[in-house]
């Protein structure tokens, strides 16, 4: 793969150009001084790390001699705090050119020109002849304490240039991580060539330094850090480079012999040494950097990661992780290993992390991106993997390292960052670790993460099925509730609906459509739609034609009901009976006509029983009639009349039981008179034979019975009967046709009035006759067809023309008539409502009209009633919302909440205890190993290996014990070989200000790759100043030097997850404007319950500063922020404080006025300690990153000059980009935000600068003066209060109606407070109330939705108060109770403003001490012999063989032989015994034995283990090679690396031999070629694959 991309990023790291003091240094007046005592030699004796050294000041010994002149006194008043006009810093550019950076450099503008340098020199020559030799003279013999030191600086007092020193050291140190404050011992004076006039200065040897001020009144002390003494990289490069050689390597020889050495090599190229002593700030660990992408370039660029940064194919698999990892996370809550409190958008990023995958991670301000890595590095640690984190801030670093340390990890943590990386103290930490007890997890942790777990099951379980859509309604639960609750107004409507479950919102939605059009036809149809005329009409046909027919018929009807309804009153009255029907009419015509002319029927039968009773006889009458009339028939054929005389039965039975024989008939007088009397009836006169008689006979009996018993039937009936009845002899067709009239009036359930109480109808036969004509008359008014059609113009079953009274169907079809113009309103009207009733809601409408609901609630309470029978359906039918209940939730939010945060304890302690177990055990320490090499430099007090050199030899161990590196991009190339560790995870933090090139040396030492920081925030800052120019781009380079940051680089090429929640600003006015103007208003903030006062948010002082543009200041306001500074120390002393100046230059200025008022005010010198977790700062815009405070003082600056021109040059806010250095300012604050400013908003004219900085510093301006108001301006806001639903609305409304002051969905952003009580006349909240609607399901799990938001809110202020939407449905009495108690109680005991702390640590422990196990080998255990023969009984001895190894596999042959000798009835092996124990082990195969190179083996697939001396001694030649591999890799398991011979030495060692021979050696080396597969041999050194 070509290497132009990577060699670009590395020629961006090179620095060998002459601005670089570590190849051209100079004396400057600001940040150098030279050291005249003690001299040279005596001073580098003593830099050994243990003396610190007092600088002395020449001032305070004038003040204690009380002399005014000095022998340079214009030397001492050069550029001292008092005179800030003359600013030390140099500043690029210009007021009037934005364009360039006021970049913050190291030195001086002496440094950034190359005047003649031999003038140089001369000035010196003649300043050491002069003012230094004056100098020295002067305070030499002022020197009386030991150790103290003189320092020199020919323009400036020097203790002025050491607190410059001072000070840019400890911005390197928070910016970069790199200590650049370095004594330098020895110069070589150089030239280009030998040609040349110009001698250049190089320093040689470096002696990293520490400067320390106690406080202002304080002196200074400068103590040499414990580290290796430096030879000059960069220049050493530079010689190498230029000339073929090298600066020789420092060995402890002394300055003047190292230097005597340095002399000899750069005579040949005429250069000279000399030895003095100077200090300043030195930059050369990205020469480090430089070096390693160049050496390195091949395992760079086989980085996966890296191929995808410069745009080369990739592999997938590698560079994306296992996909299967993060699906098989079911509940992340559970799961992860999170040791601090995680959101929702941590968790994403924390799963993410554990899939593997390389992604970036975007954190904006205080969104808790040092927390997330801490979980991010904690998962990792929990999964085995290794994990560098890097970050250039060493304020990142830190917090990271103390969340670490708070968590109970930071014994697994390396600190490698540069300056940090004392080796001494890295060694001691590593061995501490390493000799550290290991820790267990308490056997109560899986029971109490089980009850969590069973508690969030039952918070999530009612989320998922509270606001779970439903099918055919699509809408949750509480999506109802809130449809519901719209409705709570409106009045209920008891309606069954029909088939609910089938009937969704397009069901609800259409039938209130067609109700709405229902009540905009009440004003024409009538309130009560079934009074109006037309009710019941059908016809749908509103033609012309049509409904002049319809007219014609309705009044032809009317007429001839006008003609009816007398005719049937009178009837009515004479006969006391009902006709007033047309129907009546039609039957009484019926009855009259046929009673009129009925020879049959009497009043009698008017009586319905009687009338049942007499028809049901005369149908059996009939019947009987029928049979008698056929018996006579058969008789009247045979005989006459006189037939009927004989007694039938009398006959028969003599004939069939006196005269049955033949022989009784013979002669017999009787029988003869019997037969003669038949023979005198009959017709023919004949004598009839006995069968015809007996036939005969039988006929007559039956018919003559018969007769009888019609008799017996008629008689109670006869008398109800009229003349038409005859008996037998009775026309029963007529009868029959008479008694089917009167049925069919009977049918119609007529009640005949007086008429069946006459006696005869005789009398009234011809009055019937009368009406039956008159009715029949009135019908003939009216065609039947048009009475038809009539008819057929209404509903029966709403108007029935023929049944319904007369009177009432002429009026209504009168009012038909006048209001025949409505004809076509009511046809529309029942369109509609043939429509309603196919929605089956005609039954609720009659039901609402019942109830007289106005019209304007009609369509409401039927969507009403819809919503409440969904909802009640959903409840019974669903068992977790049917059991619940507030008391239950409550109590499973505290489970869950208390047991949430016991889980961090719980992961801490697993964590510890997966991590302590993995430390090599110090029991069994082979020589030469990287256990031993690390141990040995542990205990040496002087002379201990380099960190690099360490890490090389003993990378992998340290890994072991230290799984986690912190570290710079510099220290990272500086301390890490590249075969040394490799990394499963390298973590990024404040990404946005490391270049790309920087990281590269990280990146590709790690398998995965995840970018944390944010796009909206700080770019790079060049503390060290590349001065290589890269030349023009070419196609295939430039791409890579595009981005400013590796943040961008990665953005452009990996997945991004962003962190959401938002915790750093106590007060959300603090986050406002950031949110808006960068995050889209993105950011879940959390507003507190104060509103915007004095002292919290953002407060704006004005002052009538003026811009002094020639040295960039704003004294006055500088002088203002001095007294602030006091003024917060004295109202908020426990509040963090910090002044973030918008130019360097005043920064310098507000801190050498404050220097000056420390001086004066010693008493307040305990609020500047450096050692306190915050401590006071000033810094600039490109320094603050990073860093938080209660409560931040902003210095504008800029304004108006001294004539009163505002330039709208606002320095790096003008620049491209500027806007971040904005965002990053304005977010800092925890409590409050103080801008001073000598502006107003107005005076930016926008006119007059297009920057965006510039822009939104405006409206910042704006903001900090006027509040919300001022971001009103630029974002439209609804003036009408807003509801995330109707329920809530509900809520408010009732607490507003018991007299409580409640806002509305509070807050600023996303996240907003349903409902916010006040504290009566106040602005201040007390009370948050949530329901359980949209907020509360848009959380993504239970810690979320049930205890972060409700924790983060009561730390800022709130009391809580949650609404459960079901429990308020259906006990809302109850539930209002209870809300009343709340809000009274919260307004009674307000929460105080104090903030909770967040760290406070759980009593509970998750964490034991292991029961400590001193590793040692199992001691051999020989079986027993002969007990193993006795159970075989001595017979079959592959059986005996087979036991004895499955106890002591693997067997030497020789050994056993020796043991078992007596077998074979001998005392000692002999040819014989060899010869036998052949023949006996034949086949022993079968068994599972192995024999193989003389030794024993078990074929049962168990793993070899080795064994140390036991029951029987043996030597290495009778230990199994696989036996002795065992040992020898677990001796490699402990120590991680070891020597082959210390290796050897150790096993023999456990084998009990304290020598180590040939023999031995061999042994070894046979075990050693066992583990070929598994370990990996470099030369003499061994290590695991």
């Amino acid at each position: 793969m070509d290497t132009k991309k990577l060699d670009k990023w590395a020629d961006l790291l090179l620095d060998t150009g002459k601005r670089n003091n570590l190849i051209n240094f100079k004396d400057t007046r600001a940040s150098t001084v030279e050291v005249l005592l003690p001299s040279s030699d005596v001073l580098f004796e003593k830099v050994d790390g243990t003396v610190s050294f007092e600088v002395f000041d020449p001032k305070i010994v004038e003040e204690d001699d009380d002399t005014e002149e000095s022998c340079a006194p214009e030397q001492l008043q050069i550029g001292t705090p008092e005179d800030p006009s003359e600013p030390e810093q140099l500043q690029i550019g210009t007021p009037e050119d934005p364009s360039e950076p006021e970049q913050l450099q190291i030195g001086t503008p002496e440094e950034f020109s190359e005047p003649d340098q031999l003038q140089i020199e001369m000035s010196e020559k003649s300043d050491v002849s002069g003012g230094k030799a004056a100098f020295l003279a002067q305070y030499s013999g002022k020197i009386k304490r030991q150790n103290q030191i003189l320092l020199y600086n020919a323009a400036t007092n020097p203790l002025t240039a050491v607190k410059n020193i001072d000070k840019k050291a400890r911005e390197f140190i928070e910016e970069t991580g790199v200590n650049v404050a370095y004594m330098a011992f020895g110069f070589v004076h150089w030239k280009e060539s030998a040609a040349s006039n110009y001698v250049f200065r190089a320093p040689i040897l470096l002696v990293p330094i520490q400067l320390e001020q106690a406080s202002a009144v304080e002196p200074y002390f400068i103590k040499s850090a414990e580290d290796d003494i430096i030879v000059n990289p960069t220049f050493s490069y530079k010689m190498d480079a230029e000339h073929g050689v090298k600066l020789p390597e420092y060995n402890d020889e002394g300055l003047t012999a190292y230097l005597e050495k340095v002399k000899r090599l750069v005579a040949k190229l005429q250069w000279t040494v000399t030895a003095e002593c100077k200090i300043g700030i030195f930059s050369f660990l990205k020469i480090n950097m430089y070096r390693d992408l160049k050496d390195n370039a091949k395992a760079i660029l086989a980085n996966q990661n890296v191929r995808q940064l410069l745009g080369e194919p990739t592999s997938t698999e590698k560079l994306y992780g296992d996909e299967g990892t993060a699906g098989s996370l079911i509940d992340p809550l559970i799961e992860l290993h999170s040791v601090v409190d995680a959101d929702s958008s941590q968790i994403e990023a924390i799963e993410m992390a554990k899939t593997g995958k390389s992604f970036v991670l975007q954190g904006p301000p205080g969104t808790g991106k040092s927390q997330t890595i801490t979980n991010i590095i904690a998962e990792c640690l929990s999964d085995g993997k290794k994990v560098l984190f890097v970050s250039e801030k060493l304020a990142a670093l830190n917090v990271v390292y103390d969340k670490l340390k708070q968590a109970g990890l930071a014994e697994f943590c390396l600190q490698l960052h540069s300056h940090k990386a004392n080796k001494k103290d890295v060694i001691a930490d590593i061995c501490h670790t390493l000799r550290a007890g290991k820790s267990a997890v308490s056997s109560k942790a899986d029971a109490e993460i089980a009850i969590k777990e069973k508690a969030q099951h039952q918070l999530d379980a009612y989320a998922v099925e509270l606001h779970k859509l439903r099918p055919v309604i699509e809408k949750s639960l509480y999506q109802l509730y809130e449809s519901y609750a719209a409705f709570r107004s409106t009045p209920d409507v008891e309606f069954p609906i029909p088939q609910l479950a089938s009937k969704g919102e397009s069901y609800l939605i259409e039938t209130a459509a067609l109700l709405e059009q229902y009540t905009d036809y009440i004003p024409s149809i009538g309130y009560d739609y079934r009074k109006n005329p037309w009710y019941g009409y059908i016809n749908q046909d509103t033609s012309y034609q049509s409904k002049n027919e319809v007219k014609g018929d309705l009044s032809a009807v009317s007429q001839f009901l006008q003609v009816l309804i007398p005719l049937q009153q009178e009837i009515s009255e004479k006969y006391k009976i009902q006709c007033t029907s047309v129907e009546d009419a039609q039957l009484w015509n019926s009855f009259f006509g046929f009673a009129a002319t009925s020879k049959l029927i009497t009043p009698s039968l008017l009586d319905r029983e009687r009338f049942d009773a007499v028809n049901s006889a005369l149908h059996k009458l009939q019947a009987q009639s029928a049979d008698i009339m056929a018996a006579r028939s058969v008789l009247g054929a045979v005989f006459d009349d006189d037939i009927y005389k004989l007694d039938g039965a009398a006959y028969h039975k003599k004939l069939t039981k006196q005269f049955g024989g033949i022989f009784s008939r013979l002669f017999n007088a009787e029988y003869k008179q019997l037969i003669t009397d038949l023979r005198l009836c009959k017709k023919d006169g004949k004598k009839p034979a006995y069968n015809e008689a007996v036939s005969m006979t039988e006929r007559l009996a039956y018919y003559q019975q018969k007769t009888l018993e019609f008799v017996e039937a008629e008689a109670p009936i006869k008398a109800f009967l009229g003349e038409a009845y005859h008996g037998v002899e009775t026309e029963w067709d007529y009868v029959t046709e008479q008694m089917s009239a009167l049925g069919a009036i009977f049918s119609n359930s007529i009640a005949f009035g007086t008429l069946e109480h006459y006696n005869d109808f005789t009398s009234e036969r011809d009055i019937f006759a009368d009406y039956h004509q008159k009715l029949d008359e009135t019908f003939a008014v009216c065609s039947a067809d048009t009475f038809k059609r009539v008819d057929g113009y209404f509903d029966r079953a709403i108007l029935n023309t023929h049944s319904a009274p007369c009177n009432l169907v002429l009026a209504r079809l009168a009012d038909c008539l006048s209001e025949m113009d409505k004809l076509d309103n009511w046809c529309h009207f029942r369109t509609l409502l043939s429509k309603l009733d196919d929605k089956q809601v005609v039954p609720y409408v009659n039901a609402a009209i019942g109830l007289n609901i106005e019209p304007k609630h009609i369509v409401g309470a039927f969507q009403k009633q819809f919503y409440y029978q969904w909802i009640d359906s959903i409840l019974s039918g669903n068992s977790v919302l049917s059991a619940f209940n507030r008391i239950s939730q409550d109590k499973a939010i505290r489970t869950f909440s208390e047991k949430d945060t016991e889980q961090f304890e719980i992961n801490k302690a697993k964590i510890r205890a997966e991590l302590s177990s993995m430390r090599p055990s110090l029991d069994m320490i082979a020589s030469g190993s990287a256990l031993a090499i690390l141990l040995r430099e542990g205990e040496k007090k002087r002379k201990q290996k380099s960190i690099r050199s360490l890490l090389a030899e003993t990378g992998e161990l340290v890994q072991r014990v230290k799984p986690c590196f912190l570290m710079s991009p510099l220290s990272v190339s500086t301390f890490l070989a590249p075969d040394s560790v490799h990394f499963d995870v390298v973590v990024f933090d404040e990404a946005s200000q490391i270049f790309p090139q920087d990281a590269i040396g990280a990146i590709y030492r790690a398998d995965q790759l995840i970018v944390v920081g944010d796009s909206k925030q700080m770019p790079p800052s060049n503390f060290f100043n590349a001065t290589i120019e890269a030349e023009d781009n070419d196609e295939e380079t430039g791409d890579v030097t595009d981005f400013e940051s590796i943040l961008d680089l990665c953005s452009t090429s990996m997945q991004q997850l962003r962190l959401r929640w938002h915790y750093r600003s106590r007060y959300e006015q603090l986050i406002t404007f950031s949110n808006k103007n960068f995050y889209d208003s993105d950011l879940v903030t959390f507003p507190s319950s104060k509103v915007d006062a004095p002292g919290i948010g953002v407060d704006y002082y004005h002052v009538d500063g003026v811009f002094d543009r020639k040295v960039h200041t704003n004294r006055k306001e500088a002088e203002f922020i001095v007294d602030l500074i006091y003024q917060n120390i004295e109202k908020y002393p426990n509040r963090s404080l910090g002044v973030v100046a918008f130019s360097v230059a005043q920064q310098d200025l507000i801190d050498k006025l404050l220097s000056k008022r420390r001086q004066s005010t010693p008493e307040k010198e305990y609020f500047f300690k450096n050692d306190v977790k915050e401590p006071f700062f000033i810094k600039n815009l490109e320094t603050v990153q990073g860093d938080e405070r209660d409560t931040i003082i902003f210095s504008i600056a800029y304004g108006i000059d001294a004539q009163g021109r505002l330039l709208h040059n606002f320095g790096p806010l003008n620049r491209v980009g500027g806007e971040r250095r904005l965002n990053v300012a304005v977010t800092r604050a925890k409590c409050n935000v103080q801008l001073v400013s000598s502006m107003h908003y107005t005076d930016i004219d926008l006119k007059h600068t297009s920057a965006e900085g510039a822009k939104l510093l405006r409206e910042y301006l704006d903001y900090a003066e006027n509040g919300s108001v001022a971001l009103e301006r630029s974002i439209s806001v609804s003036p009408f209060e807003q509801f995330d639903s109707d329920f809530e609305l509900e809520v408010c409304d009732y607490l507003r109606s018991k007299g409580f002051a409640v806002d509305t969905q509070v807050g600023c952003s996303g996240f907003r407070i349903d409902l916010g009580l006040k504290l009566p006349d106040s602005s201040d909240y007390v009370l948050a109330i949530e329901c359980d609607g949209a907020t509360y399901h848009s959380s993504k799990n239970a810690r979320d939705r049930d205890r972060l938001r409700q924790e983060i809110l009561e730390r800022m202020g709130w009391k809580f108060y949650r609404i459960w939407s079901t429990d308020w449905f259906r006990n809302k009495s109850v539930e209002q109770l209870r809300l009343l108690e709340a809000a009274a109680d919260a307004v009674k005991n307000p929460t105080k403003a104090e903030v909770k702390s967040v760290d406070s640590q759980p009593a509970e422990t998750f964490e034991e001490v292991a029961v400590e196990k001193h590793f040692e080998f199992p001691a051999y255990k020989a079986a027993d012999f002969f007990e193993v023969c006795r159970r075989h009984h001595h017979s079959d001895f592959k059986a005996i063989v087979k036991e004895i190894l499955e106890v002591e596999s693997p067997l030497s042959e020789d050994l056993f032989l020796k043991r078992i000798v007596w077998y074979f009835d001998r005392e000692k092996v002999t040819s014989v015994v060899q010869r036998a124990y052949e023949q006996q082990m034949y086949g022993c195969q079968r068994y599972g034995i192995i024999r193989r190179n003389g030794f024993l083996y078990l074929d049962n697939g168990k793993e070899v283990q080795f064994r140390g001396p036991g029951d029987v001694e043996r030597d290495i030649k009778q230990i199994a090679p696989e036996e002795l591999a065992a040992g020898m890799f677990e001796i490699l398991k402990q120590n991680v690396t070891a020597d082959k011979s210390g290796l050897y030495r150790s096993l023999a060692a456990q084998c009990g031999v304290t020598r180590v021979g040939k023999a031995i050696n061999e042994a070894m080396d046979a075990a050693l070629n066992v583990l070929s597969d598994r370990i990996i041999i470099d030369g003499e050194q061994v290590s695991i694959k």
